[in-house]
């Protein structure tokens, strides 16, 4: 019997779930920001303004989705800024019709973020970590976070402007652990750039949400079963378990790797991208699997942890 990692029924959604419009400091409005990521083959932008909740239900149509967002942000005023730091998250709406966030107090404390992911979470959001480089935190600051649906695995607006746009060990850092949530790869971006610029912030970073349709509550739930993985590049078609053993079936790739939460790993590698399928058996102890892949460019796509009781 086949155990399904990626669901097996659905269709896989583009998504962007960290976006910045004129609402705060992007230079595009959000009509811009729906033209401009329909073209690039998004069918999901999380329009994740800052310290703002604004529905944008007026932009759904039968190809896109706008989900309703806001990223908040909570510094340490100890520390005088560019040296202080801070956590930011995004906060994503069940209801797609809210226009208030809860009120919370700016202290820089792992104990007051708790407080505010729980009480978000008995209004009906759910939450998002971001780009723990930039933020200048360690796992001090996001090890003790609880309630977490998401981890920013990659941020194309830190990776453009300071080449720490990736998160991924503090990821893996924070699974190992024992913490469970999804990765996700975002833009966060703000557009001051031409978009075709090599300083662009778009189009690099992307969510692939694995959804029964393209509807808010469809969405929102796939996103609260952790069903998606992050990307720069590849993506992953097909993966499941059938007899200790993983089926994995990408685009082309020069390398799948399976990852553990100890120095086991197993991978299949190519000079080209020529891989596109692999299977990898799991005949050894484990807390949890999860598999990256990767072309010549060094475009990844990553999967979460899956950990032993869901397989």
């Amino acid at each position: 019997m086949r155990k399904y990692l990626l669901p097996k029924e659905g269709t896989f959604y583009k998504a962007n779930l960290h976006c910045h419009s004129t609402h705060s400091d992007g230079k595009l409005t959000v009509e811009q920001l729906k033209e401009v990521y329909k073209k690039e083959g998004y069918s999901v932008v999380a329009f994740s303004d800052h310290n703002v909740l604004i529905p944008h239900m007026d932009l759904c149509d039968e190809e896109f989705l706008p989900i309703t967002s806001i990223e908040i942000d909570v510094s340490d005023n100890t520390v005088p800024w560019p040296k202080n730091a801070t956590y930011h998250l995004n906060f994503f709406s069940k209801d797609p019709t809210l226009d208030k966030f809860i009120d919370f107090e700016r202290i820089y404390d792992a104990d007051v973020i708790n407080d505010i992911i729980r009480r978000a979470k008995e209004r009906g959001f759910i939450a998002q970590y971001n780009h723990p480089r930039w933020s200048l935190q360690t796992a001090c600051d996001f090890l003790p976070l609880e309630g977490l649906f998401a981890f920013e695995v990659y941020n194309t607006g830190c990776e453009v402007d300071m080449m720490n746009g990736w998160g991924e060990y503090e990821y893996e850092t924070f699974v190992m652990s024992g913490k469970r949530c999804g990765c996700v790869a975002t833009d966060d971006n703000h557009n001051s750039q031409e978009l075709k610029s090599p300083k662009s912030d778009s189009f690099k970073g992307f969510t692939m949400i694995k959804a029964k349709e393209l509807s808010y509550d469809s969405v929102m739930n796939a996103l609260e079963n952790l069903d998606f993985y992050a990307s720069t590049g590849p993506v992953i078609r097909e993966l499941y378990v059938k007899d200790n053993t993983v089926y994995i079936e990408t685009s082309p790739c020069s390398c799948i790797l399976l990852r553990t939460d100890s120095r086991i790993t197993k991978s299949t590698r190519e000079e080209s991208d020529v891989l596109t399928k692999h299977t990898f058996s799991l005949d050894f102890n484990y807390e949890y699997i999860r598999f990256e892949c990767s072309d010549i460019y060094g475009n990844k796509a990553l999967t979460r942890a899956y950990f032993k009781d869901e397989i």
